[in-house]
């Protein structure tokens, strides 16, 4: 802020406050020792806030100061309703999953909750999760090529080895080329179930039934199931495709395109009935941030964007949809 100049009288001073606001102005009068000082927020207004207060001070008396100061009466108190009304739809998506009565059980998440769980709880019983994974084998196999009489190694060799699993494709299992698997669709999808530890779990649950249960709320079972499936997809393809490497998983990928929906949708359409709080958008985001240095270790940034992404952008048309409807 910079002040542009000083009002010996308090009515005149709050006179021409009105009259810069009501001219999107934004601006403070503060009072010290007898006199006023207006003070303007941006910057980039100031030779115009000066210019305004030297008229002003020639020609105070002009009725164009106490039109503007009736018109700035109407914009604070078109402000102030739009404010409460804002603060009356930052509704906490715990209060949309159990505060109304008409919307739908959060069934869906409640059931991922529970194998991811189950999942979690096999592994630490030395039960492999490899059938979760979105495969075994990474996107390219380094292959060594020996004498076979002597045993010394000649060249190394990389073979594309694209989800085999779910193509077909063969891929060279000891010292044969041979058919894995094919059409295990499940495997884009079971890596969300799979965790590594248990903050991991703890971390990704509670986002989970904090953000699902309120969304499967209000769009259902159905629609929730959808927006699961690609979402999850994405992010998972996502993963593979940018490092190459299958050994991931997590449901945050996932919680993110929850959080981008919940986000872009409750800030672009007041009809939604949900709006998160500020605390929780800046958790997610620093967290999300933080991933990225490395220091809370390897973590699927790629999945993390893209749900973010994919979901935000269902969001925003989701709001845009609603608003012309």
């Amino acid at each position: 802020m910079r002040a542009i100049g000083e009002i010996t009288d308090k009515s005149e001073a709050i006179r021409f406050s009105d009259y810069l606001y009501a001219n999107g102005i934004a601006n403070d009068v503060e009072e010290d020792d007898g006199t006023w000082t207006i003070w303007i927020h941006d910057d980039d207004l100031l030779e115009q806030s000066e210019a305004e207060l030297k008229k002003f001070q020639s020609k105070a008396a002009d009725n164009r100061y106490d039109e503007a100061a009736a018109e700035a009466t109407k914009m604070r108190a078109k402000e102030a309703l739009e404010n409460e009304r804002a603060s009356h739809r930052q509704i906490d998506v715990r209060t949309q999953l159990f505060g109304q009565s008409n919307a739908a059980l959060p069934v869906l998440s409640f059931f991922m909750i529970g194998v991811c769980t189950l999942s979690f709880l096999l592994s630490l019983h030395k039960a492999r999760p490899s059938n979760l994974l979105i495969s075994n084998y990474r996107a390219v196999q380094q292959i060594e090529i020996s004498n076979r009489a002597t045993g010394e190694k000649i060249r190394t060799e990389t073979r594309p080895s694209f989800l085999p699993e779910i193509t077909g494709q063969k891929v060279l299992v000891g010292s044969r080329y041979q058919t894995v698997g094919t059409g295990q669709l499940w495997r884009i999808i079971t890596p969300i179930f799979i965790h590594f530890s248990f903050l991991h779990i703890l971390f990704n649950m509670y986002w989970l039934y904090y953000l699902g249960g309120g969304l499967e709320g209000k769009l259902g079972t159905v629609r929730f199931a959808f927006f699961i499936l690609l979402t999850a997809a994405l992010s998972n393809l996502g993963q593979f495709l940018v490092t190459g490497s299958p050994f991931f998983g997590g449901m945050s990928g996932v919680n993110y395109a929850l959080f981008g929906y919940l986000w872009i949708r409750g800030n672009k359409d007041p009809s939604f009935g949900i709006q998160l709080d500020q605390g929780t958008i800046t958790i997610l985001l620093i967290w999300f941030g933080l991933c990225f240095t490395g220091l809370v270790g390897n973590i699927a940034n790629t999945a993390h964007t893209l749900g973010l992404a994919s979901g935000a952008a269902w969001g925003w048309l989701a709001a845009r949809r609603a608003m012309r409807g």
